[in-house]
């Protein structure tokens, strides 16, 4: 901490966490470390119901997204067992 503020700190171990999130849901966490602590109690509660929608809208499109992907995956498990079948046939 000496050699570097906690929000550098922050956004660092947001930024070079070995994790799946997409851009967006990085610059989430990186505007949450900057809010909290800069208003009073009730300002960083809405500050964070406020988050909640955002990662909420985050979820649902990362559901909707799988959806689309799984079926895509499993017709392309399909196709590809077919042409392996047709190949050893």
């Amino acid at each position: 901490m000496q050699e570097i503020s906690a929000g550098e700190a922050w956004k660092y171990g947001i930024y070079n966490s070995n994790t799946n999130m997409k851009e967006e849901d990085l610059l989430i966490l990186e505007n949450l470390g900057k809010l909290l602590g800069k208003t009073d109690t009730q300002g960083q509660l809405s500050e964070l119901e406020l988050l909640d929608t955002f990662i909420t809208k985050q979820i649902n499109l990362a559901e909707e997204e799988q959806k689309k992907n799984e079926k895509l995956y499993r017709s392309l498990g399909i196709i590809t067992g077919l042409a392996i079948t047709i190949i050893f046939i």
